[in-house]
C-alpha cells in the first residue's frame, strides 16, 4: 500500500487503510490527515481552511469548524467587507460524539470520587470529609445515569452505562 502511494499507482486511502497505516506507524490517524500539527493550515473541506489543531478538534468531535461569515460591516477606509469568524456548533440532535465525551468525563469523575471515598474510609477521615465525598460520588453517579439515559434514547448502545476495562 505504501509503495503504491509513493510511486503514484494509488492516489488515496480509504478509511480502513488510513487506520491500518496509523496503527502500523503507531501514530494517531489525525496525525496522518494533518501532518503540520499544530499550526499548519489545511483545507478540511474545499475552500475551508483551518489550522491543523482546529481540524483535529473537529474530526474528534470536540468543536465545530471555524467558518468565515459576512459581518455586514465595511472597512471605512477601503469600503471592503469585514469578515468575522464563527465557530459552528454541532447539531445537538445528532451529536453523539460530544455526548460520549461528556458520558466518559462523568464516569471518570465517578471513579475518582469512589476511590477518594474508599481511601477516606480506610484512613478514618472525618465524617464531614466522608459526607462531602459521598455527595460528590452520588452527583457523578446521577450525571452518568442521565447521560446513559439520553444515549439510550438516541439508540446508542451503552449497556449499564459504564465503560469496559
Amino acid at each position: 500500500m505504501i509503495s503504491d502511494l509513493e510511486t503514484g499507482r494509488r492516489r488515496g486511502l480509504d478509511v480502513a487503510d488510513l487506520l491500518a497505516l496509523a496503527a502500523a506507524l503507531e501514530v494517531a490517524p489525525a496525525q496522518l490527515l494533518f501532518p503540520d500539527l499544530p499550526r499548519g493550515t489545511v483545507d478540511v473541506l474545499p475552500g475551508v481552511p483551518q489550522e491543523s489543531h482546529d481540524a483535529v478538534r473537529w474530526v474528534g468531535g470536540e468543536s465545530g469548524l471555524l467558518m468565515r461569515e459576512d459581518s455586514g460591516w465595511s472597512d471605512e477606509a477601503t469600503g471592503q467587507p469585514v469578515p468575522v469568524f464563527v465557530r459552528r456548533q454541532f447539531d445537538a440532535r445528532r451529536d453523539r460524539t460530544t455526548l460520549t465525551h461528556e458520558w466518559h468525563r462523568t464516569i471518570t469523575a465517578m471513579r475518582s470520587a469512589r476511590k477518594q471515598l474508599q481511601r477516606a474510609l480506610e484512613n478514618n477521615e472525618s465524617p464531614d470529609q466522608i459526607e462531602a465525598l459521598e455527595i460528590i460520588y452520588e452527583n457523578a453517579l446521577k450525571q452518568t445515569a442521565a447521560h446513559r439515559d439520553t444515549m439510550a434514547g438516541l439508540g446508542m448502545t451503552v449497556g449499564d452505562g459504564l465503560p469496559r476495562g
